[in-house]
């Protein structure tokens, strides 16, 4: 056990409890509840959006997305950066100059319809359990590493799952938007010092990054993988032999006297093995490091760009945070921030991938042991790569400022996921449907009950996970549950926003034909997925084929996009409305006060805000 780090992460739990409870006084009202008083500043609302942003797949799981398939987990980092592009150029300052509270209220606004405001409602929930689960994910397996061991009577995963969850859901339920923001601040600054100080400790330990690079594509990439006694002898579909002879093509004559002595000790649980990887690009070539094709075949080396870049503009936990600006112009300056930080961050990320494979194969080979499970000199697990190479290169300290950093990255985005959530429940249907003559005392009982009901749902995601073997089916599977978040987001919300902000002609039947095609295309090809992979279903046929593509969105998006266009063509029925809506969303603030009042002129005094 790791006292100084458990310390540190400790002392991060108080801080943030602490914050939360102070800011009770400010969360008075829905507005404070759900958008801090729409007063959060550019600078500072670019801090909470990068917490809110670099969540445990950008802490944890790009660094072991990488250090696992080389070039394969470098578009993790390349399509969450330059996801914020699209929400700069198209959708921030419009949406805030909208106003409201939440997208669905957008949906609402813009078209006018009760229906599409629910079906937007339901794209929330859902796309936040997609993004909840890596994190509870990535919680339990920190906490292994950390730790080592359960608390009253749980596992060890188990135990991060459930302290994680509850201390997250105890901070949003207390301090609302405004303590969330508080907290998002004060932990995207702890994540970044955390990558950094990795970052710098590898540099000063001797790592060359071109050597590094080159060191890690003399061989093949090997995949790791914890297997039982029975799958051991069972047939590797891509290689057409046992999952033990592949291992015996890797791994050393010393390594598999282990194997064999657990499959004739015939003892429970499961055994850690090296097995070859293969092209999913060029099947006869091998599989290096500096190459594409470890993860992604040629649809989904696209898609999975494609989700990154378009699925940052439909998080809804990252939209709302733009109305929290007290200006459009605000939110773009935001925005600005937001590159700068987290365009650093990515550069960061990917250098920790490489830096991790040769420093722990030597700290293994000169007789290091470590609390993650290892096989053949690197982790089983890629998602532990941070905190392992934290006590590696700086023993209890750096190891509990990684930790730290981790725990801090979940508990930032798991929070702004609770307030979006919770506004989808309390303000968008609770607010709208079930009792619109409630008080305000009443509206915000409500946020809090309903940030504790689907952290409890998420708590159950989480523990699921392993149950199902989703962690031995995907390498570096909390990158790739974040993106299927991404897909779920990307094929949903951004077609409705884009034709919505940008196309006038955009009809509410239009609108929510695409939002559903995107829904549930990108939801049923995500599980046809997952089937795939845990071998319920096969590869042949069309079936085979829609279940073999990762992530949708290069399907999904476009015929979202295309539902929008001809529905609404056929349709016709444009809000009576539309041009007012038009101004709203485009307009100056001395436009929008003319065309709202008559007047001819208005002071320069309304330009500021803009």
């Amino acid at each position: 056990m790791n006292t100084i780090a458990i310390i540190l992460v400790i002392g991060l739990v108080v801080f943030t409890i602490v914050l939360s409870i102070f800011s009770r006084r400010f969360t008075r009202t829905t507005a404070d509840f759900y958008l801090a008083g729409r007063k959060v500043g550019p600078f500072s609302n670019a801090s909470a959006i990068s917490g809110d942003y670099l969540s445990a797949a950008s802490f944890l799981g790009v660094a072991g997305a990488v250090y696992a398939s080389g070039l394969d987990g470098v578009w993790y980092a390349a399509g969450f950066a330059g996801g914020f592009m699209l929400v700069v150029l198209f959708i921030a300052s419009p949406l805030r100059r909208f106003g409201e509270y939440t997208v669905a209220d957008f949906a609402f606004g813009r078209f006018g319809s009760h229906r599409i405001r629910l079906i937007t409602v339901l794209a929330v929930l859902l796309t936040s359990l997609f993004y909840m689960a890596p994190q509870m994910f990535g919680a339990g397996t920190t906490w292994q590493v950390l730790v080592g061991k359960g608390i009253l009577g749980m596992d060890a995963y188990t135990s991060g799952v459930v302290v994680v969850g509850a201390i997250i859901a105890f901070y949003v339920a207390v301090g609302g938007m405004k303590g969330t923001t508080l907290n998002q601040i004060f932990q995207f600054w702890w994540l970044m010092f955390a990558m950094l100080m990795v970052v710098f400790f590898a540099f000063g330990n001797g790592f060359n990054y071109p050597n590094a690079l080159a060191d890690a594509s003399e061989q093949p990439i090997v995949n790791t993988k914890q297997l039982t006694a029975a799958e051991l002898t069972a047939v590797n579909p891509e290689t057409g032999k046992t999952f033990y002879d592949d291992a015996a093509t890797i791994m050393t004559p010393e390594e598999m006297a282990v194997v064999d002595e657990f499959i004739e000790s015939g003892a429970e649980g499961k055994v850690p093995v090296a097995l070859p990887s293969s092209n999913k690009l060029h099947e006869l070539r091998d599989m290096l490091f500096t190459e594409p094709g470890h993860r992604y075949n040629a649809f989904d080396q696209f898609s999975m760009v494609l989700a990154l870049v378009l699925g940052t503009a439909g998080l809804p936990h990252i939209l709302n945070r733009y109305y929290t600006n007290p200006s459009g112009s605000a939110a773009r300056r935001s925005t600005f921030w937001v590159l700068v930080f987290i365009g650093v961050f990515y550069i960061a990320a990917p250098i920790v991938g490489v830096a991790g494979i040769g420093i722990i194969r030597d700290f293994l080979a000169d007789g290091g042991t470590l609390n993650a499970p290892t096989v053949h000199g690197l982790l089983v697990k890629p998602d532990q790569l941070m905190p392992t190479l934290g006590e590696i290169l700086g023993g209890q300290w750096l190891m509990g400022v990684v930790s730290a950093g981790a725990f801090a990255a979940m508990f930032s985005t798991v929070g702004g996921l609770l307030i979006a959530a919770a506004s989808a429940i309390g303000h968008d249907v609770y607010e709208k449907y079930v009792n619109p003559n409630a008080s305000e005392a009443q509206r915000v009982v409500v946020g809090k009950i309903s940030v504790l009901g689907f952290a409890a749902v998420a708590m159950l995601i989480g523990l699921a996970i392993p149950y199902f073997g989703l962690d031995q089916a995907y390498p570096a599977l909390i990158a790739m549950m974040v993106t299927w978040a991404f897909s779920v987001g990307a094929s949903a919300f951004v077609p409705m926003l884009l034709t919505g902000i940008w196309w006038k002609d955009t009809t509410e039947r239009g609108a929510t034909a695409g939002m559903l095609v995107g829904l549930i295309g990108s939801i049923s090809i995500i599980f046809l997925n997952i089937l795939q992979q845990l071998g319920t279903i096969g590869k042949d046929g069309l079936l085979g084929f829609v279940g073999s593509l990762t992530y949708p969105v290069l399907f999904t998006f476009p015929l979202g996009v295309l539902t929008i266009i001809i529905v609404s063509k056929l349709d016709g029925q444009l809000p009576k409305n539309v041009d007012r809506i038009w101004m709203r969303i485009h307009g100056t603030a001395s436009e929008r006060y003319e065309k709202q009042y008559g007047l001819d002129k208005v002071g320069s005094m309304f330009a500021k805000h803009e």
